[in-house]
């Protein structure tokens, strides 16, 4: 797949909430989140502004058994902590289907090489049929912080391919096969 990048918003100061929108509706979205901790803090994601109890997580740390979490406010992404992380997740994004998100994150754990990352994975649901996603909400449900320079970046592509967007055939130059 080709990503083309639909969209970044890095904090200029601490806050709980990094939103990235007017984002191009893609079928596949990439969202790739840096959080800088400043006290406790959580990687909890939204779509599109809603804030009903339209979503669903499946967690796992560091490979341990799985936790689920049910209509909820929010989808769980990430770590949950204080130190510095960085997930990535992927969503499939068709209008009339519910979003499926599968989410990679790894926090440092401590500065050093005595100390190995730590990881969550998840997945996760939106279960909305009706829109796609345009707008994408990093918040933080904990009593600390995201620091200065904590970030959100959106990626799209519409193709399924990996060479990306097929050439349509009445675009091919004469005699080129």
């Amino acid at each position: 797949m080709a990503w083309q990048k639909l969209g970044s918003t890095k904090l200029t100061s601490a806050g709980d909430t990094i939103t990235v929108d007017s984002l191009p509706a893609k079928k596949h979205l990439m969202v790739q989140v840096t959080i800088f901790g400043s006290g406790e803090n959580t990687c909890r994601a939204r779509f599109n502004n809603d804030t009903g109890s339209n979503y669903t997580s499946r967690t796992s740390a560091a490979g341990g058994s799985d936790s689920t979490s049910t209509s909820q406010t929010s989808m769980h992404v990430g770590q949950n902590s204080g130190k510095n992380t960085f997930t990535t997740f992927y969503v499939i994004n068709e209008s009339s289907k519910e979003k499926l998100v599968i989410s990679e994150s790894l926090e440092n754990n401590n500065n050093g090489a005595s100390y190995a990352p730590s990881r969550t994975e998840a997945v996760c649901k939106w279960a909305n049929t009706s829109n796609q996603v345009t707008r994408v909400d990093i918040i933080n449900t904990q009593t600390g912080d995201f620091a200065a320079d904590s970030e959100c970046t959106v990626y799209g592509t519409d193709s399924d391919s990996v060479g990306g967007d097929p050439i349509a055939s009445n675009n091919l130059q004469t005699n080129s096969i």
